[in-house]
């Protein structure tokens, strides 16, 4: 049966819309998949991040010392025992205290903000703007009672979480141990079994997470542990309450991509608002300053090592890692991404043969030395520019010399 062009091209929009179909159908079967396991993938990734963290740590011991690897790790751990018992036995107690008095002053804050509502009410109505927020706080008073109640009164939910998060973190623990042990050893076995183009794309998964996970997770992290502590070193000279919570959700907020500076900021603003007023212009000036040492300035070098995606992709990211794993999946999303931008790139050249399969594992060697020719030549352009500029200065200067004698 021969086919009219307009036929023919209904067929292909329809094929197209059938391909196009499937692919979002597969996608969502997969995705529901992926989610109902998502919590055992989790556990894994965090063990990963968490001997990404430590291997550095360890590798110095085992060359440096007279322990031998298994001993190396023994010490590690021994001493994040240490560190975090001293952490319980220092921080716990006044976090606790302080999350007992915050429970205490509840009212109290909420009536603060009762009474800031109604002079900001005052304040519209005389400026005659049609805006009422009374009623939106008018009952916050009874409403935080009753929050504060009911999580008071959900203590076996309390528990059963706590002890969820501690078997996770046992686990974590575990399968990290084991990583740092026999990680190297089991990867060089794996990799040994593969084609020469497979091993060289695993050598490049190995290298892209390396450089992504542990460029990003340990920089994120001392980066949180900066935040918090100098937002504390601020808030309890100010007198500003709660100031040891604060400071830990501060600093585990700007850990968080992109929007992690913005929720840092506003539970401190907040609370300085209610318990501290005139302390407020002090904490928000040095907030400000603080998160521009942060971004600005530590930022750039500490997270220099992580491989940089574009915005529209960290809000992807972002997205679909809060969307599968909740707070840790918004936590990973960037390392993650950065590994997919990574073999993303690599498809690319593989696609329009700039690069074969066996060379995968020079992929970001060769990206390196790019990078590194395009700054030399931006260096060598720029002392060039202001040789010529030093030139043109000298020669006005001449010319300028030249004009006063002949003046004379």
């Amino acid at each position: 049966m021969k086919l009219s062009a307009r036929e023919r091209q209904i067929l292909t929009v329809l094929g197209v819309l059938l391909i196009v179909y499937l692919a979002i159908e597969t996608f969502a079967r997969l995705s529901d998949a992926f989610i109902h396991i998502a919590d055992v993938i989790i556990i894994f990734v965090g063990a990963w991040a968490f001997a990404y963290l430590l291997n550095p740590l360890v590798n110095a011991i085992d060359r440096r010392t007279p322990l031998n690897r298994a001993g190396a790790v023994i010490l590690v751990y021994a001493a994040i025992g240490v560190l975090f018992g001293g952490i319980v036995v220092l921080a716990v107690p006044s976090l606790a205290s302080q999350l007992s008095a915050m429970q205490d002053r509840g009212p109290e804050l909420a009536g603060n903000t009762a009474a800031a509502a109604r002079g900001l009410q005052e304040q519209l109505d005389r400026a005659g703007v049609p805006v009422d927020i009374s009623n939106l706080v008018g009952t916050l008073p009874s409403r935080l009672g009753n929050a504060a109640g009911t999580i008071a009164g959900d203590a076996l939910g309390f528990v059963s979480a706590t002890a969820a998060i501690i078997f996770n973190t046992t686990l974590v623990l575990i399968i990290a141990f084991l990583m740092l042990m026999d990680g190297e050893s089991l990867w060089k076995r794996f990799t040994g079994a593969l084609s020469e183009e497979l091993r060289s794309e695993a050598e490049l998964l190995h290298q892209s997470a390396d450089r992504s996970f542990g460029g990003f997770v340990r920089g994120s992290l001392l980066l949180g542990l900066f935040y918090g502590v100098a937002t504390v070193l601020y808030l309890a000279p100010l007198g500003v309450p709660f100031a040891g919570v604060l400071a830990v959700i501060a600093g585990l907020a700007v850990i968080i991509p992109f929007f992690g500076p913005i929720i840092a900021m506003v539970p401190v603003i907040a609370i300085t608002v209610l318990g501290a007023p005139d302390k407020l212009l002090w904490v928000l000036v040095l907030t400000l300053v603080l998160q521009q040492i942060t971004l600005n300035m530590l930022g750039p070098r500490i997270l220099g090592t992580a491989v940089g995606i574009h915005p529209i992709f960290v809000f992807l990211a972002l997205l679909l890692g809060s969307r599968i794993a909740g707070f840790w999946g918004v936590l990973l999303a960037m390392p993650i991404a950065g590994v997919m931008a990574t073999f993303a790139r690599y498809a690319y050249e593989l696609a329009i043969g700039r690069r074969a399969r066996t060379d995968a594992a020079t992929l970001i060697e060769d990206r390196e030395h790019e990078a590194g020719e395009a700054a030399q030549e931006a260096r060598e352009e720029a002392e060039h520019a202001a040789a010529a500029a030093a030139k043109a200065e000298h020669a006005a200067a001449d010319l300028e010399k030249a004009r006063i004698a002949a003046a004379k």
